[in-house]
């Protein structure tokens, strides 16, 4: 029970050295903060000719390979689909072939044909 309360003790020291750490770098986060805000607003203004000219390129980018992965999306989910057909379909082949040598033994012959 001692080693416990041992241990709680040594928690509650590191915690309480963690927030003085804590506080230290907040303090020290919000001085360097307020410090560069100027230059940071004054390189995001500067930033924002070449932020639109990249999304313009990436937008007409977007646009002319849009068709492109349309066509291939649509090959891919019909070859998709053709193979859950199959996929369902090559379990019942036993089955089916079974039940076609059934018909053929259990059906009756027919007449032949008379040619007049």
């Amino acid at each position: 029970m001692i080693e416990m309360i041992a241990f709680a003790g040594i928690l509650a020291a590191g915690l309480a050295v963690a927030f003085v750490f804590g506080l230290i770098f907040l303090v020290l986060k919000l001085v360097l903060w307020t410090v560069f805000l100027p230059f940071r607003l004054l390189f995001k203004l500067l930033w924002i000719p070449f932020g639109l000219v990249t999304g313009a390129i990436g937008l007409a980018a977007g646009a002319a390979l849009l068709p492109i992965l349309l066509v291939v999306g649509a090959v891919v989910a019909i070859i998709g689909l053709f193979a859950a057909i199959v996929s369902l379909v090559i379990p019942a082949i036993p089955f089916v072939l079974l039940g076609l040598v059934v018909w053929a033994f259990m059906r009756r012959p027919q007449p032949p044909a008379v040619v007049s």
